[in-house]
């Protein structure tokens, strides 16, 4: 067992707020994530190195590589900035597996619970904004419509297994079916189609995990997610209206794999260096939109700033998360350790499959929430394989 040398409910209530705050406040997002970095440098060097899993190491090997990209970068006044943006996002892994494998199951659960109950409040406060017409696309108080939509996708896929848990179906039956509801509603109200589809490939994958299915649960479970998205859409139905009129419309993104086409072949290795889009990009007079400052395509983005070796490390990290959840399934655990483990890798999934449409790992919010969720998962598989205390009811 790990122990820390602070009494574990300092961490435990850090935890428990930062995963209500990821897109309420950057800031708190940002203090509790520092607090807890600075909390694991005080702890003993023997405890740590209990921690240090092989996610970690690996999110370290493309860290390096990132590091490597900007010092060799040709604009370092514009990719030096990345030292600082991105610096939190790979410390918190390090207080994030620790403390997670040092929390008792039951800790584990309520930190879970807290953060889907934090995409419900987040996902509510953007569908007010959005039906009193405050915003054109449902987002959140600190962030936009893509990272909002992102959160909510990642969430969703904890929620739609860990809610399965039999503890909570006996005490709140129909709060499980409103939490995925409003979650849902958050993300189509944000309006970003790939995300939406993702939202729905999540589901289906979620439904054929639980192999039961319950009709009239599903017809009743449309009906008012139908009904919410009525009243939302009649409230503000300016830009689905533009949606609907032009389906197929590509935001841009034409131009941008046209652009990624020509400079293709230039600077393979290590890339053109961080934060880099506007000043290598060919075809910036053709956007509609001049705003445009990113690929808007995470593959693409790692690629031609940290060339193909930060997109090995990225392609080899992801398919590390998905060999370690599905070794452990494969291992038959206890139905509550199973539950969050697929969650987690449906999340994982739904970050990677949305991030061909945008960035994930590179964002301040999305990245520090992915980092908390793949170690929810490794402290599952620490837990279990070190034969620690199991799960009991909340």
């Amino acid at each position: 067992m790990i122990s820390s040398r602070f009494n574990i409910q300092i961490p435990f209530y850090l935890l428990t707020f930062l995963s209500v705050s990821y897109v309420l406040s950057i800031v708190v997002l940002q203090v509790f994530t520092g607090a807890l970095v600075i909390l694991w440098l005080f702890e003993k060097t023997s405890e740590k190195k209990k921690a240090i899993d092989s996610f970690i190491i690996m999110l370290l090997v493309y860290g390096f590589v990132r590091l490597l990209s900007i010092i060799f970068s040709e604009y370092q006044d514009i990719s030096i900035h990345s030292l600082y943006k991105e610096a939190l996002f790979y410390l918190s892994v390090f207080p994030f597996g620790f403390y997670l494998k040092s929390l008792d199951p039951k800790k584990t659960q309520v930190i879970i619970y807290t953060f889907i109950a934090g995409g419900v409040i987040n996902s509510l406060i953007g569908l007010i904004q959005f039906n009193l017409g405050v915003v054109e696309r449902a987002e959140s108080l600190s962030s936009g419509y893509m990272t909002f939509s992102g959160y909510l996708l990642t969430v969703l896929g904890v929620a739609l297994t860990s809610f399965n848990l039999n503890e909570v179906k006996k005490r709140y039956p129909y709060l499980i079916s409103i939490s995925i509801i409003l979650i849902l509603a958050g993300i189509i109200t944000s309006l970003g189609r790939a995300n939406i589809f993702v939202a729905v490939l999540l589901l289906i994958m979620s439904l054929i995990i639980r192999k039961k299915v319950n009709i009239k649960q599903i017809v009743s479970f449309a009906i008012v997610i139908a009904a919410i998205l009525y009243i939302s859409f009649s409230s503000n139905p300016t830009l689905v209206k533009q949606r609907i009129g032009a389906p197929a419309a590509f935001s841009d993104r034409d131009i941008i794999y046209k652009g990624a086409v020509e400079i293709f072949p230039e600077h393979p290795v290590l890339g053109y260096g961080p934060r880099t889009f506007k000043k290598i990009f060919p075809l910036k007079e053709q956007f509609a939109d001049q705003g445009i400052g990113s690929w808007h395509n995470q593959i693409l983005q790692i690629y031609f700033e940290s060339g193909i070796l930060g997109l090995s490390a990225y392609l080899v990290l992801m398919f590390l998360i998905f060999q370690k959840g599905y070794k452990f399934l494969k291992t038959k655990p206890q139905q509550e350790s199973r539950n969050i483990v697929l969650g987690v890798l449906l999340s994982v999934a739904a970050l990677f499959l949305s991030s061909f449409f945008s960035n994930f790992i590179d964002s301040p919010v999305l990245s520090i929430e992915f980092a908390f969720i793949v170690s929810l998962m490794t402290s599952e598989i620490f837990r279990n394989k070190n034969a620690l205390p199991v799960y009991h009811n909340v």
